[in-house]
């Protein structure tokens, strides 16, 4: 336990302990949930509305010692902290014996394409390494021992280290995750160098009481992760371009783009219903590259991904062969159905919505578009906003829905956001009734978007989580009804 004191002292997070702790207690687990204590156990003491009664109940299962901001009245020591979500990242690193920089770990930040630039990442990798790579992503979280859905983007600092630990036990050499805001405001990466971080894009969003305070504070974050990062790979076309080049000066940098002031030049795209492909131009070296994934945008992620493989000493056959056909869940999945193209898409901010109808307009050329989508409660009045925006430019037919609603009712979010709209539009709370209802009223030429959701299986619901059987699953039920 001393070596741990000395440790949060040396990052200044340390204050004081309340009794003495021996320094041959044995610590056999480290948690931050009173349902988790077992026998021994460093129980840690943090939460938005974390209350004494979960101390108490920690001690009585076996917790031994604690580590807190602040001194509660139970009979074990107390560790007393600073700031102790930073305080959690590093016992959790100790504990598990620093597993993340035993593997080389790649971060991706970005307000749209996380999930997609990790995936490709991954597909690379597994050609390389033959499907060892680990990846903590929105959709899932798969460390190769086991695969489960992600609840968090990025998971909290304790669950971090523990899922490190358990995919370094399993011989995995690379690890490609998503670092969400969210995820550097908590402190849930602190103290974590990554050999690759990549940063895709920013715009206005995840502002509000239960996320960011102001987009500066959202900017901050996104860009002060850069400074864990041994390489950092950035969009040349971002907002806030040069905050992030400046946060990574003391980094390797590779910007990328469209213009010859890059270091890696996108050239020749082209984008049509059945994938996309472009020229690279990196180091001397020009190829080209061609994806199953639909989209102009995604010869950015794709961008990212293959300038990481290089830096990661991956050769161009690799590469060209690990991003031929990728399955990014939930990610513009498309479902045919008699002329109709029924697409599957995660998006659920403005910048992610906007690129996805023009990516359906210029790709799909539809008579119709017919939207179907909500908004997760606990989120800022300006995502509502900009998603009933978007959708009030871009679709013909709008159906609100629910989408994870949390403590709010799905009538009252979807109700704010159609004060924006006046295109023809309905509220169908069930969103399996929304999906049909869309479908039901496409035709031939027409294309359905079922957003926000992607291939998720639940709903968020007042605390806990409801199953749900996927938009493409109801897709795929309503197209087998119309055959009988």
């Amino acid at each position: 336990m001393n070596k741990l004191l000395s440790i949060l002292q040396a990052e200044g997070l340390f204050v004081s302990c309340n009794k003495y702790i021996p320094d041959d207690l044995q610590i056999s687990y480290i948690t931050a949930d009173s349902r988790q204590v077992k026998e021994n156990t460093l129980f840690v003491c943090k939460g938005y509305e974390f209350k004494k009664e979960y101390l108490v109940s920690a001690v009585e299962k076996g917790a031994c010692v604690y580590m807190s901001e602040k001194e509660y009245e139970v009979d074990i020591p107390c560790i007393i902290v600073n700031n102790v979500r930073k305080a959690s990242s590093v016992a959790a690193r100790w504990f598990y014996d620093y597993p993340g920089d035993k593997m080389i770990l790649t971060g991706i930040t970005g307000t749209k394409g996380k999930t997609t630039t990790a995936y490709i990442l991954k597909s690379i990798l597994d050609k390389y390494k033959a499907h060892d790579t680990a990846i903590f992503s929105t959709m899932e979280t798969d460390t190769v021992k086991e695969r489960k859905i992600s609840h968090l983007t990025t998971p909290e600092p304790i669950d971090l280290q523990r899922l490190f630990s358990e995919a370094k036990e399993y011989g995995v050499e690379y690890t490609v995750m998503e670092v969400s805001s969210q995820a550097v405001k908590m402190s849930r990466v602190y103290d974590q160098h990554y050999k690759i971080g990549i940063f895709l894009n920013i715009g206005e969003d995840h502002i509000g009481d239960r996320e960011h305070a102001s987009m500066e504070e959202y900017v901050s974050c996104k860009t002060s992760f850069l400074t864990q990062c041994g390489t950092v790979i950035i969009n040349r076309g971002t907002d806030y371009f040069e905050r992030a080049y400046n946060a990574s000066k003391n980094a390797k940098q590779i910007i990328y783009g469209y213009t010859d002031d890059c270091d890696a030049v996108i050239s020749e795209l082209n984008s049509d219903t059945n994938g996309v492909s472009f020229k690279l131009s990196y180091n001397g070296d020009t190829h080209i590259y061609s994806s199953n994934l639909i989209g102009e945008f995604n010869a950015e992620n794709l961008t990212a991904a293959i300038l990481a493989a290089y830096e990661l000493g991956i050769d161009y056959d690799t590469i060209e062969s690990g991003i031929k056909n990728i399955n990014v869940p939930g990610r513009m999945t498309l479902v045919k159905y008699n002329d109709i193209n029924i697409i599957i898409d995660y998006a659920h901010n403005y910048l992610s919505f906007v690129k996805l109808y023009e990516t359906v307009k210029k790709s799909f050329k539809p008579v119709h578009i017919h939207s179907v989508f909500g908004v997760p409660g606990e989120r800022s009045a300006v995502r509502i906003r900009d998603l009933g925006m978007a959708a009030q430019e871009y679709a013909d037919y709008i159906y609100l829905t629910a989408d994870d609603p949390g403590f709010e009712k799905v009538s009252d979010l979807c109700g704010r956001m159609k004060a924006y709209i006046s295109k023809p539009c309905v509220i169908i709370e069930d969103r399996e009734e929304a999906v049909r209802a869309a479908l039901d009223n496409a035709k031939p030429g027409d294309v359905v978007i079922l957003a926000g959701k992607g291939a998720e299986t639940t709903q968020r619901v007042r605390g806990g989580y409801l199953p749900y059987p996927s938009d493409k699953k109801v897709a795929e039920d309503w197209i087998a009804g119309q055959s009988r």
